[in-house]
């Protein structure tokens, strides 16, 4: 059977009695095959843009026992699932975080029909909050997955059209639901967070441009939020 990497993992953790899992920029193949040997889905969708992935995943997928329910397709984001696949999950992970929103906003169709949406952001996460909040998204949970020396954002969602306050910079750089529930690995993803704005701040403090400067005071007063919430969770 197919062992995943513990952020691969943490995403099949979220996923349960789905009928159709769409994984796009599926690489290796490792998480259908994985799903439905666990019988987390009944069938998946493995998609990628390149030829060579997706060799590589269909020789995944032969080696392995899911009995031809495994549909392999070449080509950009969800461009690759209609509506009529009645994908119930759609995974989209490892690509940059405006990446991932480009794919959801261009298919609208496939993306209003899935029950949940997991996207796990290797960069750009701000941006990708933004655009999630800012489009209605709801039941928003981010998770963390350790490996290594790197710690990785997984967001799980569905579609809506909720009405979600705007986000603060704080919120948007760490995570409004990551600050509010402090899920496992949290302690060290801000402190990890909070070590980069500090080294920010003193690389701009050495600036007396004005533009640096602005950017200094927004960097020293996300500093002060994190450090204003932390203490107000542990009070």
């Amino acid at each position: 059977m197919i062992k995943l990497t513990p952020r691969l993992e943490k995403i099949a953790g979220l996923i349960e009695n789905s009928k159709m899992t769409a994984d796009i920029g599926t690489d290796h193949a490792y998480l259908p095959v994985y799903l439905i040997e666990r019988g987390k889905t009944e069938r998946a969708i493995a998609s990628d843009i390149n030829e060579g992935p997706l060799k590589t995943a269909a020789a995944t997928v032969r080696g392995s026992k899911t009995d031809g329910r495994i549909s392999l397709r070449l080509g950009a984001g969800l461009e690759t699932v209609t509506p009529a696949d009645n994908a119930d999950t759609i995974v989209i992970a490892g690509m940059g975080g405006e990446t991932i929103a480009e794919i959801l906003e261009n298919s609208p169709s496939v993306v209003m029909r899935a029950g949940l949406i997991i996207i796990q952001p290797m960069s750009s996460a701000p941006e990708l909050r933004d655009y999630i909040y800012g489009r209605g998204f709801k039941d928003i949970r981010e998770h963390l997955a350790v490996e290594g020396n790197k710690i990785y954002n997984i967001i799980a969602m569905s579609p809506g059209n909720e009405k979600h306050q705007p986000l603060q910079p704080h919120e948007r750089l760490a995570g409004r639901d990551l600050l509010e529930r402090r899920p496992e690995h949290f302690d060290k993803y801000l402190e990890n967070l909070t070590n980069a704005l500090i080294a920010k701040a003193d690389g701009l403090a050495r600036s007396s441009s004005p533009e640096a400067r602005a950017e200094l005071c927004r960097t020293r007063e996300i500093i002060a939020a994190l450090t204003e919430q932390t203490k107000n969770f542990k009070e």
